[in-house]
């Protein structure tokens, strides 16, 4: 019932019409008016309308470490200006008692191994920005370290994955308190530790809904991606997997996320967020703590190979790199192409890497050909900038073709028997009049065939596995190059490029109200098959 009501009150909002203005609907929430949507003892009356009014206009800069909390649903609801103080100051001791014990949840080896692989990832994370710049030394660049290792030893089923850094990086600038960071990173990670996952049935749905939302907006684009072996969207894996953090601009990213946090319905803790997540099972983490650290295509590698390509990398990433795919055949030849490689994607992303102990059966094991990328310098302009910020973009894994997403619907009817099969004699070849009845049949299934079923969306509670405004700055994001890309007739790996090149650079106005204007579009239409949709809509007044 939450859901439907909250998706009651954005369509009664959404239905403006957008001009060639770029500028913000309304201007940023300030401190004045945020304070009209609490009661006097600071209680937060209106959650609803906070975060609509929110994602009309973002946060004035300056609010954000108070706003943010509601939206990343640290506090549990109902409490006055003083009873958030207290709950505050009571998790931040539980955090530095947590912090303080580290070696008594972890063995010494797992906690070196966390360790420096978070901060691998804490030293290329947005470094040019004032906040983590300058020396090593950095207290900031601690503090995330910090609370990312506190994270991986107190989470230990998700431990710590590649692109969790992007995700604390801009909560810890804003807080600029640890303890508080890590506080509003559990509650974020409530709803995203999914994407982090092993199985990968998460990022398996998203792209499931991503394709979904692609073909029902723009069916020429997606016949052209389709055309381009581009139709997987695995050149999309970073936007979803880090919910578009990286591709904006420091700054833009904040008003983004806020924008998109509030484009949610408010969940709030019924009592506190929690700190801990469950234990592994007795002796899982020693055991999968060392086969986990790193998730990438080549799974042929023994222990010492892995750390020996490990090391490699490591030594590799000091510079911008170029991706040279080499391609490891059955007979364990490897045959490298420098640039372009159409056949092999995956290669072009980057590594995905999972820190920690999960579970014990990792789905990413390659049977087929293994692509592995190979990091080659190049001299490029800005290499201060880019030295900081040439973290590897992270890959999608190979299990995301084969989860299928059970709340999408089927786009396509059966494909039928192909004509070829048909033809192949047979010992037992049937009669001439089962034959005529079969092609009559045949015929009947290619005309159903060619006549596409109308394409029906997810309702909003499960698209994008419950956030579908992302989906939608996903799509705007593309629509934005759609001309581009279909001008030049760009393959795969320039689709890939292009977008690994507009890597904080996209221009967020024009997204947002692109974005914007399509997510309202769906939410007034009955694209969705659900009681809860057809309760919000019927709800929702008919505007012009």
């Amino acid at each position: 019932m939450q859901v439907g009501r909250t998706i009651s009150r954005m369509q009664q909002a959404l239905s403006w019409t957008y001009g060639e203005d770029v500028k913000p609907f309304k201007p940023p929430l300030s401190d004045g008016e945020f304070h009209t949507y609490l009661s006097h003892e600071g209680q937060l009356t209106r959650p609803e309308e906070l975060r609509l009014r929110i994602y009309h206009g973002g946060v004035e800069p300056s609010l954000r470490k108070v706003v943010w909390r509601y939206l990343l649903n640290v506090y549990p609801d109902g409490l006055t200006g003083q009873e958030r103080m207290d709950y505050m100051k009571a998790k931040t001791r539980e955090y530095y008692q947590l912090k303080s014990e580290w070696r008594e949840r972890c063995s010494p080896e797992d906690l070196e191994f966390i360790q420096g692989n978070v901060m691998k990832d804490v030293l290329r994370t947005d470094r040019t920005h004032p906040y983590y710049s300058g020396s090593e030394d950095n207290p900031h660049l601690q503090a995330l370290h910090d609370l990312l290792t506190t994270y991986a030893v107190t989470h230990p089923q998700v431990s710590y994955c590649q692109g969790m850094s992007d995700i604390a990086s801009p909560i810890l600038a804003v807080m600029d308190n640890e303890a508080h960071a890590f506080i509003c990173f559990c509650g974020i990670m409530k709803r995203l530790e999914g994407n982090f996952r092993m199985d990968g049935e998460c990022m398996s749905v998203k792209f499931t809904h991503l394709k979904l939302l692609l073909r029902y907006s723009d069916p020429e684009f997606n016949g052209y991606l389709m055309s381009r072996g581009g139709d997987d969207l695995f050149f999309c894996y970073r936007w979803l997997l880090l919910e578009l953090k990286r591709e904006f601009a420091f700054e833009d990213a904040l008003r983004m996320l806020e924008v998109m946090w509030s484009s949610l319905p408010p969940d709030p803790p019924e009592k506190e967020v929690e700190l801990m997540g469950p234990p592994c099972a007795p002796g899982e983490w020693p055991k999968n703590t060392r086969r986990r650290h790193m998730m990438r295509p080549d799974r042929g590698l023994s222990p010492e190979g892995e750390e020996e390509a490990s090391t490699t990398h490591e030594e590799e990433e000091q510079e911008e790199p170029e991706i040279t795919m080499v391609k490891t055949e059955p007979d364990g030849e490897q045959h490298s192409s420098p640039g372009k490689c159409p056949m092999l994607k995956q290669a072009s992303f980057g590594e995905f890497r999972c820190y920690g102990a999960n579970d014990g059966h990792s789905s990413f094991e390659a049977e087929a050909p293994s692509v592995t990328p190979i990091l080659q310098s190049t001299e490029e302009e800005d290499d201060e900038e880019r030295f900081w910020e040439q973290e590897p973009l992270i890959k999608p894994p190979d299990s995301l073709g084969v989860t299928k997403s059970r709340s999408a619907p089927s786009l396509t009817s059966c494909s039928p028997t192909s004509p070829t099969s048909l033809a192949t004699t047979d010992p037992s070849e049937p009669t001439s009049a089962a034959k005529d009845e079969e092609g009559a049949q045949l015929e009947s299934e290619q005309t159903a065939a060619s006549s596409p079923a109308p394409i029906s969306l997810p309702p909003p509670q499960e698209f994008g596995r419950g956030n579908p405004f992302m989906l939608f700055l996903c799509l705007s994001i593309l629509l934005e190059h759609r001309e581009q890309i279909m001008k030049q007739n760009m393959g795969y790996d320039e689709l890939a490029m292009h977008f690994n090149r507009l890597v904080r650079r996209h221009n967020l106005n024009r997204v947002l109200h692109r974005a914007k204007a399509l997510f309202a579009d769906y939410l007034q239409s009955k694209v969705w098959d659900s009681e809860e949709g057809d309760e919000a809509s019927a709800e929702s007044p008919s505007t012009s």
